[in-house]
């Protein structure tokens, strides 16, 4: 006839092992799930820094052109102002025509011709400001636009590389936590002492929950994409 107590010993150590290989089941499952969250997100934050860094070299280029136009609008609206007064002292137009009509775009020439037909006590220094309604269509301002709208591109794809390298982070600490689970875990099938094995399940089933915690409360944790 059996040894009851053996028999109970038999069983407590048979549901320590099934507890301690299910612990380890589900450990490496999520790690493998984790790793593979973690490698999309390692992507993402390589792609969104590398747009940003795309993008701000377009902005800084229609920055640099947007000054090139304004420099010639400027020498433009000088030489036609100058042409202006000199034809309207000696009644030869050929300069000012030339200038206003054969080389100014129509967007200059619409801001230039605000500016000439302003009354002289509301005219301002340069056709160049804000009050003039042609000033907004002008090249280089136009430009300036194109440059901003990209720096703020540019400022989206900085903001979502740290929210993914934020993530990634939390991937790789969710992690942490499954690799000790796997060790203590591991340990239960070495050690022999009952006392001690159902410490270990107990610490391996906290750190267990503790990074699906973490795991779960990452954005996008459980995408497949």
């Amino acid at each position: 006839m059996s040894d009851p107590s053996v028999e109970r010993a038999n069983s407590t150590q048979g549901a320590l092992a099934i507890t301690a290989a299910v612990l380890l089941g589900m450990a490496a499952v999520l790690t493998a799930w984790s790793a593979y969250r973690e490698s999309l997100t390692s992507d993402l934050v390589l792609k969104s820094y590398s747009e940003q860094q795309a993008t701000l070299a377009l902005a800084n280029d229609a920055y640099i052109r947007s000054g090139q136009e304004r420099q010639q609008e400027l020498t433009l609206f000088v030489d036609a102002a100058l042409a202006g007064v000199s034809s309207s002292q000696d009644g030869n137009t050929v300069a000012y025509d030339y200038l206003t009509e054969g080389i100014m775009s129509e967007e200059l020439y619409a801001a230039f011709a605000w500016w000439r037909d302003e009354p002289e006590e509301t005219t301002p220094p340069t056709p160049f400001v804000p009050e003039n309604p042609a000033f907004a269509s002008l090249q280089s301002q136009v430009l300036l636009a194109e440059g901003q709208a990209y720096d703020e591109q540019a400022e989206a794809s900085r903001v979502a590389a740290e929210a993914a390298d934020a993530n990634s982070d939390r991937f790789n600490l969710a992690n942490v936590f499954f690799a000790v689970v796997l060790f203590i875990a591991g340990l239960t099938t070495i050690v022999q002492r009952r006392g001690i094995q159902i410490g270990l399940l107990v610490l391996s089933t906290v750190g267990l929950i503790v990074g699906f915690a973490v795991l779960a409360t990452t954005p996008g944790a459980f995408a497949l994409g």
